[in-house]
């Protein structure tokens, strides 16, 4: 282990552990904005930079690698006026609406603006890249808001590989593209909005939560995504009681803060109108058990044949205990007729590991069958 010193602290280090990582380690945060710990090092907001005993210039923390002996500072004067002059530089690039800006209160780069005090910019204002592309029901790129950390990139390349996007263009005018400009449909990009959660500023933001509340107003809910046996941590951003975003956590145990396209974008089936919310019984069999006074006969017209049928016509609402003492009543009746193998058990891919094991258990052992399939398969 190599031993140095951060701010005063006493650091113990492994061999190839960058300052950078060293200081997050132990609770020691330095500014960044391209810097990223699951992505490649890209070195160029310089926003990182500290003062290293013995050394004649401040030097960028997020690939300096630890040495022992070396005694480091992440605070000054000098550190300060160079974080002052850099943020200034990238504002002056960068439109300062943060009281309409979606993303304020948690841009990064509004973050440090005000931490150094910087209310605006002493250079010209000139934003180099206007272009607004809303061309896919995912996430909107609004480029005046880009500070070419190259972030988006990085990670579509190294943690995605669809490599949809790279940095075109020179000098002031470069700027995060598709091939040719070309809409973000036609490109190799798998809509998994990683772009999206990387992102430090109102440069990419999902298309679902565009001018509905800031970020202060949302309430934070982390669950189990309900997509596949995979368990990804997700965390649902929620204003009054809707959901208008879900994003990673890095304390995601299996997962970070990466997630696929369906546990990123679709959950709008949670709060779809034809979602059943409690158990239902079909009418025949209702005035069958004296649940109802109205007899009711099948339809000459399949249910299924109809476009958008009113589940009420067929169906009456009952509580969770009779719903379960009919199903095992009717179960029971079923395999001492017919025997097990006439009944079929369809699972759901959107229920955990452990309930669909539970669910296969009980058509194995408590019924007798095999006949078990899930809904992701057919």
């Amino acid at each position: 282990m190599i031993t140095l010193t951060i701010d005063g602290n006493s650091i113990q280090a492994a061999p190839g552990t960058t300052v950078m990582e060293a200081a997050l380690a132990h609770g020691i945060d330095i500014p960044r904005l391209c810097y990223h710990p699951e992505l490649s090092i890209s070195g160029n907001c310089r926003l990182c930079m500290v003062e290293v005993e013995g050394w004649l210039n401040p030097t960028i923390s997020c690939s300096l690698e630890c040495q022992e002996g070396m005694v480091v500072r992440t605070q000054s004067a000098q550190l300060t006026a160079i974080r002052r002059e850099i943020l200034g530089l990238l504002l002056s690039d960068h439109p300062l609406n943060c009281l309409v800006c979606d993303k304020a209160g948690s841009c990064i780069l509004q973050k440090y603006a005000y931490e150094v005090g910087l209310a605006g910019t002493p250079y010209p204002v000139e934003v180099a890249r206007p272009l607004h592309q809303d061309d896919n029901p995912f996430f909107i790129r609004d480029h005046q808001f880009c500070i070419m950390c190259s972030r988006c990139v990085r990670v579509c390349d190294e943690v995605v590989g669809a490599h949809a996007i790279d940095i075109a263009g020179r000098g002031f005018h470069n700027h995060i593209a598709t091939p040719f400009d070309g809409p973000m449909i036609d490109s190799s990009c798998v809509f998994c909005g990683s772009c999206v959660q990387v992102c430090p500023t109102a440069a990419l933001l999902p298309a679902s939560r565009k001018g509905l509340g800031r970020e202060w107003e949302l309430d934070r809910i982390k669950t189990i995504c309900g997509y596949c046996g995979v368990g990804c941590e997700i965390e649902f951003a929620v204003k009054d009681g809707e959901i208008l975003y879900a994003r990673g956590t890095p304390e995601g145990p299996v997962n970070g803060e990466f997630l696929c396209t369906k546990g990123r974008y679709g959950w709008d089936f949670a709060e779809s109108p034809d979602r059943l919310t409690q158990p239902l019984i079909r009418r025949d069999l209702a005035y069958a058990l004296g649940l109802t006074d109205t007899p009711w006969a099948l339809p000459e017209t399949s249910v299924l044949e109809v476009e958008k049928p009113n589940i009420e016509d067929s169906f009456i609402p009952v509580d969770w205990d009779t719903a379960l003492d009919v199903t095992a009543t009717k179960l029971a009746e079923t395999v001492q007729t017919y025997g097990p193998d006439a009944v079929m058990g369809l699972a759901s891919a959107r229920c955990t590991n452990e309930e669909n094991y539970l669910f296969q258990k009980l058509m194995r052992l408590g019924i007798g069958t095999n006949n078990v399939d899930h809904c992701a398969r057919l």
